[in-house]
């Protein structure tokens, strides 16, 4: 088996989550204090959302659109640990404070998952051309994927090609 340390916002913990074939050792915001770093898109992130469910289809936003989304998460973010901060400065314990904050604050997890189910992990997280099930990922999740896999394809090139060679289905 192999372990990543993957850092991300908690939305993205989520979608990890739902994968119930891995080892998760996530850090917790009841025995230290959270760190502000949030995520927030880039421009080039994709805002728009056609097509049905489970098969929609990205595209970019407009300028007001990618500004509107940035300047409110900035704001939305700092007010929220500004919140978190004035309870822990107010004695309030970290398991309660840390209610206040929004699902784009960065946490970090190690990550443990045998060859085998990573092969599934990535077949569903990763959008390719040719995989004999399509699948359609958050951006956010398919980056931690995408960083994985490209570990995994050094550690294990055989194993790897042999993924790709099957369609992106474990052989």
């Amino acid at each position: 088996s192999m372990t990543f340390y993957v850092q991300a916002p908690i939305f993205v913990f989520r979608e990890f989550m739902r994968h119930r074939m891995a080892s998760y050792n996530e850090e917790s915001g009841r025995y230290r204090e959270l760190r502000p770093v949030f995520y927030v898109p880039a421009p080039e992130r994709n805002l728009l959302q056609v097509g049905k469910p489970g098969a929609y289809e990205f595209l970019p936003g407009t300028p007001e659109q990618v500004a509107l989304v940035d300047a409110t998460t900035r704001e939305a973010s700092i007010a929220a640990f500004d919140a978190y901060q004035r309870m822990l400065e107010a004695g309030v314990a970290r398991e309660v404070a840390r209610i206040v904050l929004p699902l784009n604050i960065f946490s970090s997890m190690y990550v443990t998952v045998n060859a085998r189910s990573l092969m599934n992990f990535l077949s569903l997280r990763t959008k390719r051309e040719g995989t004999h099930f399509p699948s359609f990922p958050q951006r956010e999740i398919e980056m931690c994927a995408e960083k994985m896999e490209n570990t995994w394809r050094d550690l294990m090139p055989l194993t790897y090609a042999a993924f790709n060679a099957n369609g992106r289905v474990a052989p």
